[in-house]
């Protein structure tokens, strides 16, 4: 039950607002290889809105240092 409420707040948390890129669009990129902000930027088009990633750079870094170790 917790990973579902989880999967579900990652599906309305907005990493970057500009765009409107989900936590869980960012999770699903760096499951699928992206190990860096500029190819999560590539794949999902985070960080590329009108702030150009001053709001959501650290908050994308965040999610890769975590992956493997607070999420599956």
């Amino acid at each position: 039950m917790e990973q579902l409420n989880q999967e579900i707040k990652d599906k309305l948390e907005k990493v970057c607002i500009c765009r409107g890129i989900t936590k869980a669009a960012i999770k699903a990129s760096v499951r699928n290889g992206k190990k860096t902000v500029e190819d999560i930027a590539a794949d999902t088009g985070a960080t590329l809105g009108g702030c150009k990633g001053f709001r959501c750079n650290a908050k994308i870094q965040e999610i890769i240092e975590g992956y493997g170790t607070e999420w599956n």
